[in-house]
């Protein structure tokens, strides 16, 4: 049984695929099984997909119907033999070295339920940007509640792919899958419902995964109304997980949420002007309750520009006198 097992979602990425891939094999950590997961892409990533397959006995190959990354995902979840899992997409790429370090923390250590490390965020440019953890020195092992504490505080997001690895016995035993059909924020729609299964997170500021930003073509950098319908739902469904715990220890990650909403709503003015809009609105009017638990002078703001002016205006106002400050 692989220590580790490294899915590869891969739709449409013939001219990225090679150096992911590549990236994977170079690492002088060799005890994974790596799953490439074609979900009907319609360029050559089939055929690249074969030939590595041929070169390596640790890849293995999945061909199926396009059906999301949510889909893609949870094919390859359904046959890795891992102890530890990791989803890295198919357009990115792997540091050099990285995986050991962060497997050196894995290994041998039985209290990890999950371990979580920053990004290395890649723009067209050659930029940049290392989005580092908000703990004490370069690791820091944390219970639940430290966890989001951490969630909280921090100014990057805790669930993107690459970022955090997995443990396979805890998805397992609790049926988890990525949600199908949910856009844009499937990442954090299984990570916390991951999360609340877990005792120990190990936070480690070594990055492992070269992101790509601004890749055109990307799902990240595609706006859709779908997308954000899907992050105001997960936002307002994960609000609502804690607001009936009714501990006092929850506000905060409360706030987090309900925060998180209100930043999803000043999305729509980057949305067409249709029929989805008015879905997105119809959501906002019956879910505004969620709004009573921001904090913070911007959002207090917001909240005048949206009951004075609607959600959509009142977003584009905001938007303009942004372009002012």
């Amino acid at each position: 049984m692989p220590f580790l097992s490294i899915i590869v979602p891969i739709y449409n990425i013939e001219k990225y695929l090679p150096q992911c891939i590549d990236s994977i094999l170079e690492q002088s950590f060799k005890d994974y099984e790596l799953i490439l997961v074609n979900d009907g892409s319609p360029d050559s990533c089939s055929d690249i997909c074969v030939k590595y397959e041929e070169m390596d006995n640790r890849i293995k190959v999945i061909h199926k119907k396009n059906g999301g990354l949510s889909d893609a995902r949870n094919a390859g979840i359904d046959i890795a033999e891992g102890k530890y899992l990791i989803f890295v997409d198919g357009d990115d790429y792997m540091k050099d070295f990285g995986l050991e370090k962060i497997m050196q923390a894995l290994k041998g250590n039985e209290v990890i339920d999950m371990l979580i490390c920053p990004l290395i965020k890649k723009f067209p440019t050659e930029k940049e940007i290392i989005d580092y953890l908000p703990i004490q020195g370069k690791s820091q092992l944390l219970n639940q509640d430290e966890m989001l504490e951490s969630m909280v505080i921090s100014k990057t997001t805790f669930w993107g792919a690459g970022k955090n690895i997995y443990l396979k016995s805890i998805i397992d035993k609790n049926k988890l899958r990525f949600k199908y059909n949910l856009i844009g924020a499937e990442d954090c729609e299984f990570f916390m419902r991951y999360i609340r299964l877990c005792k120990s997170f190990y936070l480690i500021n070594i990055p492992v995964i070269n992101y790509r930003l601004e890749r055109e073509g990307s799902i990240t950098n595609v706006m859709s109304a779908s997308a954000v319908m899907g992050q105001l739902q997960v936002f307002y469904d994960n609000y609502f997980v804690y607001k009936f715990q009714k501990q006092d220890e929850n506000v905060r990650i409360q706030t987090f949420f309900a925060n998180k909403f209100a930043n999803t709503i000043s999305l729509l003015p980057y949305l067409p002007k249709d029929i989805e809009l008015k879905k997105i609105s119809t959501y906002l009017k019956s879910s505004k309750i969620i709004l009573t638990n921001t904090k913070g002078t911007k959002y207090s703001i917001a909240k005048i520009f949206w009951l004075s002016f609607g959600y959509y205006r009142g977003s584009v106002l905001i938007k303009k006198l942004n372009r002012f400050k």
